[in-house]
Order: structure tokens, then sequence, then C-alpha cells
């Protein structure tokens, strides 16, 4: 499933059953191998390759098999069955991370408001300093909190207001890597550009935010940050805010359209992920390389994405991507503001709605109705333990057409 464009022609549905890609056949391959040469090839770049890890490529290769159990979907009238094997809901799969924030994407109107006006902000760092605080093993996340008070203040300082009770809404999130998978922390931004009085439920109008000004803000903030840090001392703290005099680069883009637009481009612009399958090329397993697209840059004038190739080792774009896998219990998209009122629970709703959502807005197809009668099929679950032996069961009296379990001797029109 893709976030696209509401141009996009819809294909036919066609339940994935066991999940296969270039990407999980890679670790499946070249795991063992990895492990082997770790320590001496990577860990003291990459840090230590920790049991977290291991767990974690361990749920990605066993993601999408019967074995592990699966949820049924059957039809009462004519028998037919839609199998939906659990999935590993790790970060590492790109799958199930890439459908979770998908999930999210559909169901973002339960958060965001889109009567009022959003900019999609990015706060960026030079890369001689990303440079160094890779090496000196800087967690990214303290960008997070700096970067939306940094825009909340500078909001209440052009509108010209006090109190706690005038707050914006943001949609925060970080990205600890740039498109090519380079260390490159930064922070993507969907905040509005209106005040709520929290109290009565007015809207301050958007005041006229000194977009040079934030520039030299977010330096000195973050060079400040660092400095407490104990990640530079006093001399590169001068160094650097003499070196980059016009501060350190913070990118604008107003979100614009009807709410639907809207909410399309917040989904495009946070919720992303890093990577996804679609960028693999080619995996030379000969020379032990791998080949994959990325997107360069975006015209600031026609927002026009040009996008270029990339071909690394196999070893090393494994270790990167344990590299950049978010920490277990790591939030990957925050709430600030209006937005985090009651956050907890939207989100939960969205997660109950997620799957058969997602189905429908990718292909106009719902899935929980049966292709042959068009009958509501109703649901039960088969765990691990029973898993095997039932799915052994279902091959013997049902075909499997076009991604669903047919009675044997019917056939069905395709979906």
């Amino acid at each position: 499933m893709y976030i696209c464009d509401k141009t996009h022609t819809k294909p036919a549905y066609k339940p994935g059953l066991e999940r296969w890609s270039l990407y999980k056949g890679l670790w499946i391959k070249y795991w063992k191998e990895f492990q082997n040469i770790y320590d001496e090839t990577f860990k003291e770049k990459y840090g230590e390759l920790t049991q977290r890890h291991k767990l974690e490529v361990r749920k990605l290769i066993s993601c999408g098999r019967f074995q592990n159990g699966f949820n049924r979907y059957y039809c009462p009238d004519c028998g037919t069955m839609l199998v939906v094997p659990f999935t590993c809901k790790s970060r590492l799969c790109l799958s199930c991370a890439r459908k979770r924030l998908f999930g999210w994407s559909l169901n973002l109107s339960h958060i965001m408001n889109t009567e009022l006006e959003h900019t999609h902000v990015t706060f960026t760092i030079p890369g001689t300093i990303a440079k160094l605080l890779f090496e000196r093993k800087y967690e990214p996340l303290q960008m997070m909190s700096l970067t939306t008070s940094l825009y909340k203040s500078l909001l209440c300082s052009s509108a010209k207001v006090k109190g706690k009770e005038y707050q914006p809404g943001i949609l925060a999130t970080l990205h600890k890597s740039g498109n090519s998978l380079n260390y490159n922390p930064h922070v993507h931004m969907i905040a509005t550009k209106e005040f709520v009085n929290t109290l009565t439920g007015e809207i301050l109008g958007a005041p006229f935010l000194p977009y040079r000004k934030i520039r030299f803000l977010w330096k000195k903030a973050f060079l400040v940050h660092l400095r407490k840090q104990n990640m530079i001392n006093d001399e590169e703290f001068i160094r650097f805010t003499e070196i980059y005099k016009n501060g350190f680069h913070v990118y604008f883009q107003s979100v614009t359209g009807n709410n639907n637009d809207k909410l399309f481009r917040t989904a495009e612009y946070i919720a992303t992920g890093y990577f996804h399958n679609s960028q693999i090329q080619e995996i030379d397993n000969e020379k032990r390389t791998i080949t994959f697209k990325y997107k360069k840059m975006v015209d600031r004038g026609s927002r026009q994405k040009h996008f270029s190739y990339k071909t690394i080792s196999i070893f090393e774009f494994m270790a990167k991507m344990l590299y950049y896998l978010p920490e277990k219990h790591r939030k990957m998209l925050r709430y600030y503001g209006i937005y985090a009122h009651n956050v907890q629970k939207k989100l939960d709703q969205i997660e109950k709605n997620s799957w058969a959502k997602a189905i429908e807005h990718s292909f106009n197809k719902q899935p929980e109705k049966c292709p042959e009668c068009n009958q509501q099929i109703l649901h039960d679950t088969v765990f691990s333990s029973l898993a095997d032996k039932e799915i052994r069961r279902i091959m013997k009296t049902h075909d499997l057409v076009n991604g669903y379990f047919i009675p044997k001797k019917k056939k069905i029109r395709a979906p």
C-alpha cells in the first residue's frame, strides 16, 4: 500500500498472503553471515549489535507466515475465505512500518483541524556538524522538543500573545537519516500558523513569521543545546557560530488546498518513513551490493522531485538499517499543543480502523465483503499452536484463486 495522489489509478485488490520482498529476502539470505562479520567490520562505527536488534531481525524474517497464526475471514453463505497472516509489527520490517503509517495517514482527520492554516517546517543542521555528532554518539531525539519550543516561541513573539492558553497545533517527527541513508538528523513539523485559545475556543489569526530570523534562532538554540550536552566545547561553539553566519537552514512550505489536499500533503511530508521497499532497484548477490533510488532534491519553485541512485555493500546497508532503527518504545510521531489533547484515545480508534480502510482507499475494495456473494464476512483468529494444521486443512478443501480460498469445484469472479 502506498500514499498515492488523488489522480492515481487504483489497481485490483489481491490479498498478499505470505509476505515476500527483495528487502526481506536480503535479511534471510545474509543475516547469519552479517552477524559473523559485524563486530570486526561495523561495531566501532555503528555500535553494538544488541539483543534488541537480533529480535527485530527474527521478527522480520518470520513476518506473515501462516504458521505463526492468522486472522480468518469467511463467508457463511458460500464458504469463501480470506486468510490474513499475523504481521511482525517490527519497525525494521518496511511492510509493517509502512502499513502502520499509511493507516495513520488515512485517519489523520481525527487529529488534524484542516480549517486552520498549516505550514510544513523542516529544521536541519549542517553536514559538518552532523558528521561530528555521529562520531560523538549524539542522541538526536532531543531535537524534537527543542524545535517545537522554538516554533511556538517564534509564533507567540510574532502574534504578541502570552499565556499557556494560547496553543498552536503541531505534528512532528524526527528523521535520523537523509534520503540516501546518510546520517542527517532533522525534524519535520506540520504546524498551525494560528493560535487557538484553549479556554474560549477563539482562533487568533496567523501572524507574519520572520522566516530569515528563525535560521539564526535555530542556530543559536541548537549550539547552546550541544554545549550544555557536552557535545561541543566552548572553542567549537565559537567556531561554528562564526562559520555559519547565515544560520542553519529552516525550510517552510505552506500546506494548501482543500481539506483532503491538506491531509494528503501532511501524510506525504511526515508519514513516509526513512526507507521503503520500492526504493530497491537491484540486489547483486555476486558483488554483494544493493542499488536503491532516493529523492535527491525538490525544486522549490515547481516542487518537481529529482532522483538519484546509490550502490553500497549489502552488509553496510544492513548495518545502517539497524543503526537507524527507532528505539523500542519511541513514538515515531509526536503531538503538541491542541493536537496533544486526547490524542491517545484518537490513536486507539485509528488502530482499530486501519486495515479495512487502507485496503478500501488503495484498491477501492471492501475486504470485509465476500467477493463472490457480497455478504459481510465473519471473523475468527487461529493462533500459532493450531495454525499449521488449520492451513493444511484449508488447502485440502479450498483452491487459492486471486488471493482468496474458494471451496473446491467453485469458481469466483476476479475481485
